[in-house]
């Protein structure tokens, strides 16, 4: 800064502060005991300043690190198996599961947190909450029956013959959109749902004790039944019933949700996830 200007200011200074901070001469410019008082405390709340930023910024690092994806109920092993490929692609990158529904992972992804999420296919997500959907994979459904059912021990259950027994549904409203499109597919077919049953507030796992104890039926995936603590039979559908999982991501793009959908999606083609869908990609102004 030139002299004037430094003079000016340094003048406005001390009259805002009505203090006089320099005692000028001829041959010199010193501080006063204010303007010395004033620079020590300056300098220390500078220095805690800068000391601030450098925290946030190192916070702010971390937190980049660490990614967010929530999944769904039949998602857990689709989306750990993301996880393993980020985390092989980003050696600085570690991921955090989040346990949520669909549409409540819809939302967060909307304000970008978390980065990325696992969900039911929803129509129109992408324009409806500001995303990236990917179409991610077809889940195989199966048929959760007890011990004693007539098609426990054949090679599937034909869906009519599901469709007329009891079935068990997730708990609404939680479950209400799982359970419009499982009506929905069973009504393509040319069956309705007629008898119905909620699911008790409890883990997957003691949720299934009405379908052990003969009292319905219901659906699951293969993850839920390879070490199954309650005990019943899981059988095909015939035809078979997938279930469209499609992976929603923050957009903009964050280098975080970037990463998720890059290691994503190289995973959904070289395991051949989709069997009835496109790999589409949806975008909000689709």
């Amino acid at each position: 800064m030139s002299q004037s200007p430094l003079s000016r200011a340094i003048r406005e200074l001390e009259r805002d502060l009505d203090v006089v901070l320099f005692v000028r001469t001829t041959r010199r410019v010193e501080l006063t005991a204010a303007g010395s008082l004033l620079l020590e405390r300056s300098r220390r709340a500078l220095a805690e300043l800068d000391g601030a930023i450098t925290d946030v910024r190192s916070s702010a690092r971390a937190e980049a690190a660490v990614l967010g994806i929530a999944y769904g109920p039949f998602s857990g092993s689709v989306v750990r198996r993301i996880a393993e490929a980020i985390e092989a692609d980003h050696a600085t990158l570690s991921v955090r599961l989040e346990e949520e529904v669909s549409p409540e992972s819809l939302r967060r992804v909307g304000a970008h947190e978390p980065s990325a999420a696992v969900v039911m296919e929803t129509p129109a997500a992408a324009r409806r909450y500001g995303l990236r959907v990917d179409a991610l994979r077809d889940e195989p459904l199966l048929a959760a029956l007890p011990e004693s059912h007539r098609f426990a021990g054949d090679g599937a259950i034909p869906v009519g013959a599901f469709a007329a027994e009891k079935v068990l549904l997730p708990r609404e409203p939680q479950g209400r959109g799982f359970n419009a499109w499982l009506r929905t597919v069973i009504g393509a077919r040319g069956f309705e749902l007629e008898r119905t049953m909620q699911t008790p507030s409890a883990p997957w796992d003691r949720r299934m004790l009405p379908v052990a104890s003969g009292e319905a039926v219901s659906v699951v995936v293969a993850e839920w039944v390879r070490e199954p603590t309650i005990e019943f039979a899981a059988v095909p559908f015939d035809p078979p019933l997938n279930f469209p999982m499609d992976l929603a991501s923050s957009w903009p793009a964050t280098d975080g949700a970037e990463a998720v959908v890059r290691a994503a999606l190289r995973v959904r083609d070289a395991e051949g996830w989709l069997t009835e869908r496109a790999g589409r990609t949806e975008l909000p102004d689709d």
